[in-house]
Formats: C-alpha cells, sequence, structure tokens
C-alpha cells in the first residue's frame, strides 16, 4: 500500500473541491446540454467538464493513487489508493436547477474511505476531514466564511430520528426499490428526507443534521467521501447486515450510532418479508 500523508491530502482535495465547486456553480441554472444515461439517469456537460477538471489536478498531485470517477471508464491496479470522485452528485437536482447538488471526492486506501471532500456549492457549504484529523463543515455566512467542527447527533430512539434515504435508478422496473424500507421508517422515524445527493446526505449524519441514512444500489464515489465524513465524525457505518461498510458494495447504513442497531432491524425485517 502506498503511504498516504492525509493531511496534505486533505489540503490538496480542499483547494480542489472549491475550484470544481466553482466551475459547477458557474454553469448552474445557465441551461446546457443535458443527455440521458438512462430512462431517468442525465448528465450534463457540466458533469463532464468538472471531472475533467478533477482527474487533471488529481493526476498531477497523487500519480501514485488510482482515480475512479462516474463519467470516466478507469482500472483499479493492485492495493493502490483510489480517489473515487462524483464530478456532480445530484445531477438530476442540477439539470433543473434544485440547489442540491455537490461535488464528491474521496479517497479510499487500505479497505476504507479515508478522506472526504463534499462541497455543495450553491448551498455555500463544505465539508471535509479524513481518518484521525476529525471533520469540519465550513459555509457562507454574512459575516464571511465560518468553520466548526462536525459531530453526528445525539437522538437515541428512531422516534426521535430525522432519517434519510434515496432510490435507484431502475425503480421502475426493480422490485427491490427501496419502498418497502421507506415505509417501514416512515411508520417508525420523527421524518425522512429525500434531497437527491446521497454525498449531502452522508454529510449531514456527520454534521448531526440527520441521524440516519440508508441507501442501496449505489456506486463508490457516491458513498467514498461522505463515508468518510461519517467515520470522522464520530459516526457509525455498516452493510444492511451490520457487517463492515464498503462503499464498492452499493449498500451503506450510516448513523449517529446510537440507531443503528434499530435501523438495521428494520431493513432486517423489510427484507425478510
Amino acid at each position: 500500500m502506498t503511504h498516504v500523508d492525509l493531511s496534505s491530502a486533505l489540503d490538496a482535495a480542499r483547494r480542489l473541491a472549491d475550484e470544481a465547486g466553482a466551475l459547477a456553480l458557474d454553469a448552474f441554472r445557465r441551461g446546457g446540454a443535458v443527455h440521458k444515461k438512462g430512462a431517468i439517469d442525465l448528465l450534463t456537460d457540466t458533469d463532464l467538464a468538472v471531472e475533467a477538471l478533477v482527474r487533471a489536478r488529481l493526476g498531477e498531485a497523487f500519480p501514485e493513487h488510482d482515480l475512479v470517477g462516474e463519467e470516466g471508464k478507469d482500472l483499479v491496479r493492485g492495493d493502490r489508493p483510489v480517489w473515487y470522485v462524483d464530478p456532480i452528485d445530484g445531477t438530476t437536482n442540477f439539470a433543473h436547477g434544485h440547489p442540491f447538488f455537490s461535488v464528491s471526492l474521496g479517497l479510499f486506501a487500505e479497505g476504507r474511505a479515508v478522506l472526504g471532500v463534499v462541497a455543495a456549492p450553491a448551498l455555500g457549504v463544505t465539508w471535509s476531514g479524513a481518518e484521525g484529523l476529525g471533520a469540519a463543515r465550513r459555509w457562507r455566512h454574512a459575516d464571511g466564511t465560518r468553520e466548526e467542527p462536525c459531530r453526528v447527533s445525539s437522538a437515541a430512539t428512531l422516534a426521535d430520528a430525522l432519517c434519510a434515504t434515496g432510490f435507484p435508478y431502475d425503480r421502475w422496473t426493480q422490485e427491490d426499490d427501496n419502498t418497502r424500507e421507506h415505509r417501514a421508517f416512515l411508520k417508525r422515524a420523527q421524518g425522512i428526507r429525500r434531497c437527491g445527493s446521497a454525498a449531502i446526505d452522508l454529510c449531514l449524519v456527520a454534521d448531526g443534521t440527520y441521524d440516519l441514512y440508508w441507501e442501496q444500489r449505489l456506486s463508490p464515489w457516491d458513498m467514498c467521501a461522505g463515508a468518510a465524513l461519517v467515520s470522522a465524525s464520530g459516526g457509525r457505518l455498516s452493510d444492511y447486515d451490520g457487517g463492515p461498510a464498503d462503499p464498492r458494495t452499493g449498500r451503506l447504513v450510516a448513523s449517529n450510532g446510537l440507531v443503528h442497531d434499530a435501523a438495521l432491524e428494520v431493513l432486517a425485517g423489510c427484507r425478510a418479508s
């Protein structure tokens, strides 16, 4: 495994996220071409432009690392560290002029997500952090820019929990579409939000806004950065069965830790029926 200086990598990723976020924000609500990768899976020219920028910058800064982006074809070689990049997480939102979209940069090394930076430029917020370094939330304010540490919430029951989730792009044709799980949590939780960016959802668990997030059939670029931030903020990650979280599997449960076991019981009950 190539050694990773997480402090230096985090500084570089923060600078890059600022640059990439500015590029995305400049194109936001300006029209532009929108293409279809699937029936409801969209691609914009901005996705391609942001990913090209990120690939160039990360390639220069970390030639010893691999990079996997949503819009490119990549090869992960051996046990090298891997950057998982989503140039616009929430492309459907971006294409429709909805501000919940983000640039997501996550670093995966030694079998886990170890670093994440997620910039939501239309919201004026950037989350960043790494294993052993903690996590922070930086946002625009009337007095300038403020930054504070991220910590997960203290909600102890699902009845007190604000949750988040999403639904897969193939939900029109697949039975396993998260609607059973959504209904079950809707009956047990204080509330459920579906904002359309998995990366932002995970960051909102990390900073204590949400208490729980679950979703399936995701891609590693959707999850890697946010998963690293949840861990760095003191949260808990797992697969649906409670096993180790791996952003490459497509399934993730992220929580403040206190409601995690109860959430796993709900998921198990839904998937056994």
